[in-house]
């Protein structure tokens, strides 16, 4: 999957999804063959239809303060990455004791099966607990926009057989055309334009579209909604430029597109010569000098929920990031999972706004 490629360059780390939400959907039993049946899906804890009242991205490292002793990344993804909390206003329970208003978790997207909620939308939800006892949901459920799943509304608000036909309204997807026009189209370029959809809370792209030679691209099968125009461009594993359309680089003052709307198919994309810096510094254990193997340093934009780079540690504790875009970061060392102690990080605060050497990034042994 393209995006959750790109998802994972872009932050630097890869989402490997934790066993809730393994990304391999499971099927109805063999004996389910009716809408009634499939509407009562057995495996669900939980069944009810609800409105979306608000949308988190909940991560420690995020969470975190500047100076707080946090798990390095790589090593505790699963138990500390980060997780979708969706608060809903239920409208009808169906199985289950909900409270009301409720809360579920769901995956980030992409890779790990997550569902996309949206703010102010209606969804029958199927739900799952996990070791915990607290619900999840995913892509790999029947987990629906209200107006999708007609079929099992009507067999659970009536408990009556739903029709055979017509159970579930079609999607109507659209695609958005342009031409990416940088101003400085010199050294070895490797650019996708990215669409984000406006008040997502995950970091993972919804669709995205490699420009062909002349700048044109075509991202296609795009679901309705409000979105944010992203081109990205990389030069030697380094994110070069990242500028929102119609040509800006902070968030706030990106033109939203809406889809399907009279967006011209020849839209124009102007993406501005980004000045970038160099960061360097050294990685040091006070318990011990010699650091574990595959040590990584991690900037990730304060910012920006997309915007990452990452480097190698040198056996004598020095890294370096030779191109960086202007901006604040966090600053956190990261150890290879297969690393069999634990370690944790003291996350640092960098602004980037010419070069910066000396800078000083702490491992620590649990």
């Amino acid at each position: 999957m393209r995006v959750q490629f790109m998802a994972a360059v872009i932050l630097g780390l890869t989402l490997s999804p934790a066993p809730v939400f393994g990304c391999t959907c499971a099927v109805p039993p063999k004996e389910v063959k009716t809408e009634s049946e499939l509407a009562a899906w057995p495996r669900a804890d939980a069944i009810f239809e609800g409105k979306v009242e608000s949308v988190e991205l909940r991560w420690k490292l995020k969470e975190a303060q500047i100076g707080d002793v946090i798990p390095t990344v790589a090593t505790d993804l699963d138990q500390n990455g980060p997780v979708v909390l969706v608060s809903l206003e239920i409208l009808h329970s169906y199985r289950g004791d909900q409270r009301k208003p409720m809360r579920l978790s769901t995956g980030l997207g992409g890779g790990d099966c997550g569902f996309d909620f949206e703010v102010g939308k209606q969804y029958l939800v199927y739900a799952f607990k996990d070791e915990a006892g607290e619900l999840y949901t995913n892509i790999c459920t029947r987990t629906t926009r209200s107006e999708k799943n007609r079929g099992s509304l009507a067999y659970l608000r009536g408990k009556r057989e739903a029709p055979a036909a017509n159970k579930e309204a079609s999607t109507t997807t659209s695609k958005l055309c342009g031409r990416v026009i940088p101003t400085d189209a010199t050294g070895s370029i490797d650019s996708q334009v990215l669409l984000v959809r406006v008040g997502s809370k995950s970091p993972v792209p919804d669709s995205e579209a490699g420009p062909d030679s002349d700048g044109s691209f075509c991202v296609t099968d795009i679901n309705p909604g409000k979105y944010h125009l992203l081109f990205v461009n990389r030069i030697e594993e380094a994110l070069t430029s990242f500028v929102y359309f119609p040509g800006v680089s902070d968030l706030s003052e990106a033109s939203a597109i809406v889809i399907p709307g009279h967006t011209p198919s020849d839209l124009v994309f102007n993406i501005p010569a980004q000045a970038t810096f160099s960061v360097s510094g050294t990685v040091s254990n006070s318990d011990n000098p010699q650091l574990p193997a595959k040590v990584k340093v991690m900037l990730m934009s304060a910012s920006q929920p997309l915007l990452a780079y990452t480097a190698n540690v040198a056996a004598s504790g020095s890294f370096v990031f030779n191109q960086v875009l202007p901006g604040e970061y966090w600053a956190i060392v990261t150890v290879d999972a297969s690393v069999e102690s634990k370690w944790s990080t003291r996350k640092a605060g960098v602004e980037v706004v010419g070069d910066i050497t000396h800078l000083s990034l702490e491992l620590i042994a649990n």
